[in-house]
């Protein structure tokens, strides 16, 4: 009879054997550590005088990765590039023996010889401490002989390594691994949609197929293994008609190598490697087909190459998970959203154009934005289909009224089909009813199959909308297998045909008989313009987006903690004004101790808006129902403090304010009435209506008031 081995000793043979996928997230802590000394190493060769003809290369590569990506590619960025490209290198030469990787992909190719001008000054010992995982990653991938298992090892990778050692990146696209569920469904929509409407499918010759934002190329990978595209189809549809697009380093090296293992498995392991061509490097939101963008071709010249080929075809097909993320959580992220002039100006002028809300922002989301392109890019063709999933929050958000009315104006039929999953409901029968998210714990956000189809044959002007969810209370399970087993949304039955009312609401449409009332308060009225409302002042409630600094139950330490927070915001302002080489963010950054930024504050310190500490700024303010504390009132840190500076003018003003639940609020209506200044959540998103309007010096009738409140005239 065997001894008994422990545990502790089977564990390292286990691991030598078969690699250690368990532990490749404690991988990631040690990449990120050294990712980030390499970066600084780079930095400091670069910096240093003697390095001239090296640092001119560098520049030129920064220069031609700006054109090729977009303007915003900070000098840090490339850094970070080449950062990444040194760490992961190795990864993909562990992972595929016989097949050399950095020969066959023209950025590794553009990185690789860059790296070779750093290799005398000793760049390449950064990574010695990364031997081990480089030899974990060996050991597994030497036990996988199929595509479809080497495939399993880079969701692995991606999941547990490159998210979490690059987690910056990661956030600020709102990257999220797509269920291939999921994925499924839409592509197999997306060909009976194209069957129904133009007599055609994905499989067929001239049917270019485009995913934007690839991610890790899941859906191109899908669509090749889904049987959809014919044997006979296959070679060409590969090298001539698919196509994606990505901007992060390490998910374009892993979606380059997912699609082509897709494409080897399905056309025989014996066949060995192609490098799949119709990938690009590049920020998509700066390709337009309309203003063909021509790229330098010096560093990534078969890259741009290929940017500049994909701007010329007819696309008929864009699909994917476009990013999501709204922007930084913070100021001192210094992470923040990319602009697009360009594109920013086509929402402008199509979305917040159609909007009946002064509250646009998010307007201007990045899967709305995504839409916008994918839009112009398919009316550019006449007819085509967009795919994407996206939050489903714009289906009946008030404040995604403008996208609503403008979407029928573009495609002749809609399909959303909601599933459902809004984390952020925390109670009630809705609550119930949302379910689990499909995405897990990903996101909070409901989401939806959001797909639009332009069909120049179709002579009905009234656009097509059809809706449905995916049931109540369902597991994320349940939803998947439901979406496994409809396969299309050509086989749900129960579609409900919208008729968007005069407000364009699609869901939970309201009451028309709500316009024949008087409205409380109307822009228009608050501007003075008519007189059509009851209450001609209100205001939404404070928002300060630093509560944990400017709120406090203790008088003293909230005083401690405001003083603390201006001395080190007048320090910024002040080494700002003196330092002409320095940016906000920097500025930012060093000053974060006690002060949490945010674009406004930024703002502020840009003008040099100066302020000082006052305890008269001290005021009782109602920050939840029937919990009043302590507020340092100061506007200057204040981020949004509407019209309450009117209601509540200083500490000793009296009034009364009437708050009920506001626009985009997702709790049941209600009100709440007070005597003291209100916070924007004391009721959720609440707008505040007051009793009494002060008059400001200015006014006419100021002297004969005495400074005192006069009541509002009542209509």
């Amino acid at each position: 009879m065997p001894m008994d081995i422990p545990a502790d000793a089977i564990l390292p043979k286990i691991v030598e054997k078969c690699g250690d996928k368990k532990y490749w997230a404690n991988w990631a802590k040690d990449v990120a550590d050294i990712f980030g000394r390499v970066a600084e190493r780079v930095e400091t060769i670069l910096e240093d005088a003697d390095k001239d003809a090296l640092r001119q290369k560098f520049d030129d590569f920064h220069a031609e990765l700006k054109k090729s990506t977009n303007d915003s590619v900070t000098r840090s960025n490339a850094v970070d590039m080449l950062a990444q490209h040194l760490l992961t290198q190795p990864v993909f030469d562990a992972l595929f023996e016989g097949y050399d990787f950095s020969a066959g992909n023209p950025v590794a190719i553009a990185l690789s010889g860059l790296l070779k001008h750093f290799t005398k000054f000793g760049l390449e010992k950064e990574t010695r401490d990364l031997e081990g995982f480089y030899e974990n990653v060996r050991v597994r991938a030497s036990g996988v002989k199929s595509s479809k298992g080497r495939q399993a090892v880079l969701s692995d990778l991606y999941e547990k390594f490159f998210k979490k050692a690059l987690t910056k990146q990661a956030e600020r696209l709102g990257i999220a691994y797509t269920p291939i569920e999921l994925v499924d469904f839409v592509l197999q929509s997306v060909n009976d949609i194209l069957q129904d409407e133009f007599g055609k499918s994905l499989t067929d010759e001239g049917v270019h197929i485009l995913d934007p934002f690839t991610g890790t190329g899941t859906f191109l990978v899908r669509l090749l293994q889904s049987g959809l595209i014919q044997d006979a189809d296959l070679v060409r549809k590969y090298r001539e008609e698919l196509h994606a697009n990505e901007l992060l380093l390490f998910a374009y090296y892993i979606a380059s190598v997912n699609i082509e293992e897709a494409f080897r498995g399905q056309r025989g392991e014996e066949k060995g490697y192609e490098p799949f061509k119709g990938i690009v490097l590049t920020d998509t939101f700066n390709l337009n087909k309309e203003n063909l963008t021509l790229f330098p071709k010096e560093w990534l010249p078969d890259n741009n190459e290929r940017a500049e080929k994909q701007q010329k075809l007819p696309i008929q097909v864009i699909i994917g998970n476009p990013p999501w993320s709204a922007g930084q959580k913070s100021a001192t992220d210094d992470n923040p959203n990319v602009e697009y002039p360009e594109l920013e100006e086509r929402v402008r002028s199509t979305y917040v154009a159609h909007s009946n809300t002064t509250l646009v922002r998010h307007l201007y989301n990045l899967y709305k934005m995504a839409i916008r392109w994918a839009s112009d890019r398919i009316q550019g063709e006449k007819n085509g289909i967009v795919a994407f999933v996206t939050p489903a929050s714009w289906i009946d958000r008030s404040t995604s009224q403008g996208f609503r009315a403008y979407l029928p104006k573009e495609f002749n039929s809609i399909y959303a089909l909601n599933l459902l999953g809004d984390a952020k409901i925390q109670h009630g029968k809705q609550k119930e009813y949302e379910g689990d998210g499909v995405f897990g714990n990903v996101t909070q956000s409901p989401v939806a199959v959001t797909i639009l189809v332009k069909n120049s044959n179709v002579t009905n002007a009234t656009c097509r909308i059809y809706y449905k969810d995916i049931g109540g209370g369902l597991s994320r399970k349940e939803k998947l297998e439901k979406l496994q087993e409809t396969r299309s949304v050509s086989e749900f039955d129960d579609w409900q045909n919208i008729k968007p009312n005069a407000n364009h609401d699609w869901i939970k449409q309201r009451s028309e008989d709500f316009a024949e009332l008087y409205p409380l308060g109307t822009e228009e009225a608050k501007a003075g313009k008519v007189d059509n409302a009851i209450f001609h002042l209100y205001s939404l409630g404070l928002s300060t987006n630093r509560d944990a600094y400017v709120y406090n139950f203790s008088r003293n330490n909230l005083a401690e903690n405001a003083q603390r927070m201006t001395e080190e915001y007048l320090t910024a302002i002040s080494e700002f004004e003196e330092n002409s080489t320095l940016t906000v963010g920097e500025v930012v950054h060093r000053y974060s101790t006690n002060t949490k930024w945010d674009d406004t504050l930024k703002n502020r310190l840009k003008q040099g808006k100066k302020t000082e500490f006052k305890d008269s700024y001290i005021r009782r303010v109602m920050y939840r129902p029937f919990v009043a504390t302590n507020c340092y009132t100061d506007y200057t840190f204040i981020s949004r403090k509407g019209q309450i500076d009117k209601i509540f003018p200083d500490r000793t003003s009296e009034n009364r304010v009437i708050q009920t639940t506001g626009t985009g609020s997702k709790v049941p209506f209600s009100a709440f009435i007070t005597d003291i200044p209100l916070d924007l959540e004391t009721i959720s998103k609440g707008k505040c209506f007051p009793r009494y309007r002060y008059l400001e010096s200015t006014d006419a009738s100021y002297m004969d008031y005495n400074k005192k409140a006069i009541t509002p005239p009542i209509n």
